[in-house]
């Protein structure tokens, strides 16, 4: 036998073509079509309905760029994010260039995207801006990988948040998340 060829026939090693390691199972097809489901769907195309389906009751979706001592809580925190980004960002877009497996229930995404501010954003004019953006996602799944527990989002900032950055420095406002919070109340 060649060093190429699999040992099938020693009766102390599993033959490597017939085992799968739980990576290759079928939750890890289930994670990455839940990845694209969210990126596709929910946030490409603004389908809000998908919320309950893809978070569980208690998702946290953190954005280290907005303000990350501030995150989106819950399917229903999540609609509304949706709902101020797509506002903000009606042609916004993702294509996922790459899943990786960090560990059996956390994967890393990374994307790249564009987003034209055509609406308001936070207590901005449309800025009319085209901004092409990269990310890295880590996006955590609860214990039977059905739904997506936590999302921290690393991401280029748009042009609109150097804008509200530097605004926020500048008046101690506590921007976008203190503002969703008033509005959840």
């Amino acid at each position: 036998m060649s060093a190429d060829e699999p040992n099938s026939s020693s009766p102390n090693l599993p033959d490597k073509a017939n085992t799968l390691s739980p990576l290759s199972s079928h939750n890890t097809h289930t994670v990455a079509d839940a990845a694209h489901e969210y990126y596709s769907n929910f946030l490409s195309k603004g389908q809000a309905h998908l919320a309950d389906k893809l978070f569980t009751d208690d998702a946290v979706h953190t954005d280290c760029v907005w303000d990350p001592s501030h995150p989106t809580v819950g399917p229903q925190g999540l609609q509304l994010y949706l709902a101020d980004l797509r506002t903000a960002f009606p042609d916004f877009h993702i294509t996922i260039d790459r899943i990786a497996i960090a560990d059996m229930n956390c994967i890393m995404v990374s994307y790249s995207g564009e987003a034209t501010g055509l609406g308001a954003y936070h207590n901005h004019k449309p800025s009319h801006h085209t901004s092409a953006f990269t990310g890295i996602n880590m996006i955590q799944f609860n214990k039977d990988r059905s739904k997506i527990k936590e999302v921290r989002v690393y991401r280029q900032p748009f042009a609109e948040d150097k804008m509200e950055m530097g605004e926020r420095e500048g008046s101690g406002e506590g921007g976008f998340r203190e503002l969703r919070l008033k509005r959840l109340v």
